[in-house]
């Protein structure tokens, strides 16, 4: 017999999302109201909610449960906070971040993902998300600056251009890839803006697969 959505969805809560610390109602309630299954292709939807990351298309993923879980639960988010996320890939991260913000704008260079996306977002009243066409490497100068950016995937480095669109106490989360590339040495980080000076904390190791569009290395490294 097959297991309905609903189990399914509260099996990752329970099983994916609690026991690595993400206990904060509000992010509970996100997932538990954002259908994963709708952000995948019709041939995953029955594993949409198993542990661990799914590739999307060939380089493109979307991150377990679990680890998107963790990556928000790093920093405080507020209602008021305007927040970029960087390679949005099928939106189902973003639509998570608009439950708990003012506003999200992402990123995605991909057309397809972007419009099938922005289509998913528009269906289940995500209204406060729009999905844009732009390079992850720069942002979106147009909206900010933000409180809060988010990169669901491990990067090398950050571009100047990301810092520069934060707000003066703002973060930056995301995922830097090891010595060599090699994802076992690799951590999830904070990056936080005070006066201009940006500082950065390691908040767990992880194997987060890289995000598409920061292979360019002349940007300056932490």
């Amino acid at each position: 017999m097959s297991v309905s959505i609903e189990v399914m969805n509260k099996n990752m809560i329970d099983r994916q999302l609690k026991p690595v610390g993400v206990n904060d109602k509000l992010i509970l309630d996100a997932f538990k109201s954002i259908p994963r299954e709708l952000f995948v292709d019709i041939d995953k939807k029955s594993i949409a909610y198993h542990e661990g990351d799914m590739e999307i298309k060939e380089g493109r993923w979307l991150l377990s449960a679990g680890l998107i879980g963790r990556l928000i639960s790093s920093v405080s988010i507020s209602k008021e906070d305007v927040i970029l996320e960087i390679g949005s890939c099928t939106g189902y991260a973003t639509a998570i971040l608009e439950k708990l913000s003012s506003l999200v704008v992402g990123i995605e260079k991909d057309y397809n993902l972007r419009n099938d996306a922005n289509n998913i977002l528009a269906k289940i009243g995500a209204d406060s998300a729009l999905i844009v066409d732009g390079d992850h490497m720069l942002g979106n100068i147009k909206s900010a600056p933000y409180d809060k950016i988010f990169i669901f995937g491990s990067v090398k480095s950050i571009p100047d251009e990301l810092f520069n669109q934060l707000a003066d106490h703002g973060k930056i989360v995301c995922g830097i890839k090891g010595q060599n590339n090699d994802k076992s040495y690799g951590k999830a980080v904070v990056f936080k803006k005070n006066r201009g000076i940006v500082s950065s904390s390691s908040i767990f190791n992880a194997n987060i697969p890289a995000m598409f569009g920061f292979d360019n290395e002349d940007v300056f490294e932490f």
